[in-house]
């Protein structure tokens, strides 16, 4: 997706994870974030938009002392980190240098993206902790979401963090999980070099986890339980691809 429309998902998403979030008590727990309140996420997703506009900023890792401070109620923290973020957006543009902690990627476009889609899963969050129906996600927006946590996270986090990852993947060696997502599908593949992720379901695969782009897209993210999604084959294994996904979800 171009920065236009990463862009116009993280303000549509961030507008409703707002009205979910503050139309919950302030003390009501999201089930999806049991040590988290929903002004927890509030603060969360505040902070997160901090580091990430000191990420800019800075080009490199923001340190303690780099802590932006804001004042006021948690809403109005909320709005003005979101503030300063889009408008550093747009003086930027997304080929200008950031730091990111994705080597291949250090430009400013990665953290559009990825504000995008913590956006749209937190804003899954603040509807729970609501009770609210949790709306859907953009089908287009789920599909990048996909994308980015296949070939970002699981395949090039499996073999940037060798040390931290080894385990999970001995552990799951030979795993080999399809996701269909209706106009995309992908496998999920597990070796002794790490994670690798092929276009459509390879023959072979162990399981396939189907559902709508939004589904897939928050099964992985651990915001639908593990059986809510339909299942070929050996639901074990796509038990097994659900955990692994948190072990590496940023």
């Amino acid at each position: 997706m171009d920065f236009p429309e990463l862009r116009a998902h993280l303000t549509a998403e961030a507008a409703r994870f707002r009205a979910a979030a503050l139309a919950a008590e302030p003390d009501a727990v999201a089930p999806t974030c049991p040590e988290w309140t929903a002004t927890d996420l509030i603060d969360h997703l505040t902070g997160v938009y901090d580091h990430k506009l000191q990420s800019m900023r800075l080009l490199r890792e923001p340190a303690g002392a780099d802590r932006i401070k804001r004042t006021g109620p948690a809403a109005e923290r909320f709005d003005a980190a979101l503030a300063d973020l889009l408008a550093e957006f747009d003086d930027r543009g997304p080929e200008s240098l950031a730091h990111t902690w994705y080597g291949p990627d250090q430009t400013v476009g990665f953290w559009i993206r990825r504000m995008a889609h913590e956006t749209a899963v937190h804003r899954v969050d603040a509807e729970l902790a609501a009770g609210r129906p949790v709306g859907a996600v953009d089908a287009a927006l789920a599909l990048d979401g996909i994308e980015e946590m296949l070939t970002v996270m699981l395949s090039w986090g499996s073999k940037a963090y060798r040390d931290w990852t080894l385990d999970d993947i001995q552990a799951n060696l030979g795993l080999q999980v399809g996701l269909d997502a209706g106009d995309r599908a992908w496998t999920v593949i597990v070796s002794v070099a790490g994670i690798d992720i092929a276009d459509d379901v390879a023959a072979g695969s162990a399981a396939t986890v189907a559902g709508t782009p939004g589904e897939v897209l928050l099964w992985l993210w651990r915001r639908l339980p593990a059986d809510a999604l339909a299942v070929t084959g050996d639901r074990a294994a796509a038990n097994d691809l659900y955990d692994l996904a948190e072990r590496f979800a940023q």
